[in-house]
């Protein structure tokens, strides 16, 4: 079998086949899917079972496949129930009628007492990252990390807010424990805590807090922060300054949030606006050139492996210390086009006042994402330690003044966030140093982009798409044309012969 595509979307990528080799026992797949579904499901158990025959042939012999369609069946139905795999609905047409069946399409994975299950297939571009990490969870020993996200000081809450970040809760949770923390409370961030998020602060972080988020990068773990220097105000169409109080810390660490707004009039996202339509008002999507959409630069790194732009909100720029303190070295993830701009002190978000150069705006590619890794110096190593928010002292005997090897990632935009939940996974997986599944993954969400040629080029194309495919047609007539001439010829001539020779 030949797989030509790009990403090698029909081929096991190295680390499936990695956690296959990992195997020490029968792994069993029994699939439960009901047969003869029409689209857009007719060719879901297909794409399944090849999958799965995949997986065998890198299991060392140890994995079997077992299918079996349990409509109707009273035994296989209550075993596929035991699995957790539940019936879902469907519906069915013909030509006289349309009504709804329940129908099974879930797989079950059984190795030695552990389970697991794909209760519902009912999409096959992600099937491989799905199984992966299910065979994964099923052959390591060690439990699920644990992901903090700061609270308390007005930040979105993922452990409890609904649209994007459900559903970044939602995958998160299937391979980690999410723990809200709050640095101001007085036992500071628990041990367990691996990695931890400090998104969208709009109150001022304490000095203790501060130090907490401070101590938690010294002990060797992971930091995201994302924070939003320039909160817009939609119904004023007003922008509002963001005080967080981490511009210290953050620039000790290596990198700094600038305190202005990046622009993009060429490539942006849209925002649902009020446009007037005759006498009367409609929302609309408008192109919003505060929302530029901003060029992954190094495409390699774990996190955003796959990804060719993000939407950044109301972004600000982004700039890494001259030279980096210490041995830290710094990846810059993302940044924005050349066409962009980056503005300080604006006064409106309306989107009609950034149709031309605003006075005083710097042209150029300006770094909205930025990655560090290494040893950091404390922010606190110099300075004396604040006190507890209960009032008492922290004689410090427990001070850390310089981290072990480790890794943070900034950002000058905490609304990226919701906008690009593959990212957040793959950043999730690099930050507490599990990059199994992130090529995995990647090979599942790279949108291909039309390149922008020049309207000459254009015009060209044009031409050649439709002049070529008559002319090919000609030359095989003219082809065709010439070979039968030949053929008659030597006939005639194989005539002529013959009548001289007799």
């Amino acid at each position: 079998r030949l797989d030509l595509t790009a990403d090698r979307v029909y081929s096991l990528d190295l680390s499936t086949r990695a956690l296959l080799y990992r195997l020490e026992k029968p792994l069993l797949a029994k699939v439960y899917f009901t047969k003869g579904l029409q689209a857009p499901y007719n060719n879901h158990e297909q794409v399944l079972i090849d999958k799965l025959e995949d997986f065998r042939a890198y299991s060392k012999g140890l994995m079997d496949i077992e299918v079996a369609d349990p409509t109707g069946l009273k035994e296989l139905t209550e075993e596929a129930q035991r699995f957790g795999i539940e019936p879902i609905q469907y519906r069915y047409r013909s030509s006289q009628v349309t009504e709804l069946k329940k129908v099974y399409m879930g797989v079950a994975l059984v190795y030695g007492d552990r389970q697991e299950v794909l209760p519902a297939v009912t999409a096959t571009d992600t099937l491989e990252y799905e199984l992966a990490r299910a065979v994964k969870r099923l052959v390591s020993e060690e439990g699920p990390r644990t992901v903090g996200w700061t609270l308390g000081n007005g930040e979105p809450n993922l452990l409890t807010g609904g649209g994007p970040l459900e559903r970044i809760r939602n995958s998160l949770t299937e391979e980690y424990n999410l723990q809200g923390v709050d640095p101001n409370s007085i036992d500071g961030i628990p041990e367990e805590v691996d990695a931890l998020f400090v998104v969208g602060p709009q109150r001022p972080f304490s000095p203790r807090a501060q130090y907490e988020v401070d101590q938690f990068l010294m002990r060797g773990g992971a930091l995201a922060m994302f924070v939003t220097n320039t909160k817009p105000d939609m119904r004023t169409m007003q922008p509002q300054s963001v005080v967080h109080n981490l511009e210290a810390m953050m620039g000790k660490y290596g990198v700094q949030v600038n305190r202005d707004i990046v622009v993009d009039r060429a490539r942006n996202g849209q925002m649902n606006l009020p446009v007037r339509q005759g006498r009367y008002m409609v929302r609309m999507p408008v192109n919003y050139p505060l929302i530029p959409r901003v060029d992954v630069t190094a495409t390699e790194h774990p996190t955003v492996r796959g990804l060719d732009t993000m939407l950044f909100p109301f972004v600000s720029s982004v700039e890494l210390a001259q030279p980096l303190p210490g041995d830290l070295e710094a990846t810059i993830l993302a940044r924005s086009t050349e066409a962009s701009g980056r503005i300080r002190g604006i006064r409106t978000i309306d989107p009609q006042a950034y149709k031309i150069v605003a006075p005083g705006e710097e042209r150029g590619a300006w770094p909205v994402l930025v990655a560090l890794d290494g040893t950091f110096e404390s922010a606190f190593a110099n300075r004396s330690i604040p006190t507890r928010t209960d009032g008492s002292a922290d004689d410090g005997a427990g001070r850390i003044r310089e981290s072990a090897p480790t890794r943070l990632v900034a950002a000058g935009s905490a609304d990226f966030v919701a906008n690009n939940v593959s990212f957040v996974l793959n950043l999730v997986d690099w930050l507490v140093q599990d990059e199994t599944l992130v090529s995995i993954r990647a090979k599942q969400v790279r949108m291909p982009q039309l390149d922008k040629i020049e309207p000459s080029d254009a015009r060209i194309a044009k031409a050649a798409n439709l002049l070529t495919g008559p002319l090919l047609l000609f030359l095989f007539g003219l082809a065709r044309w010439a070979s039968r001439r030949r053929g008659a010829g030597v006939s005639e001539t194989s005539s002529v012969s013959e009548e001289v020779g007799q």
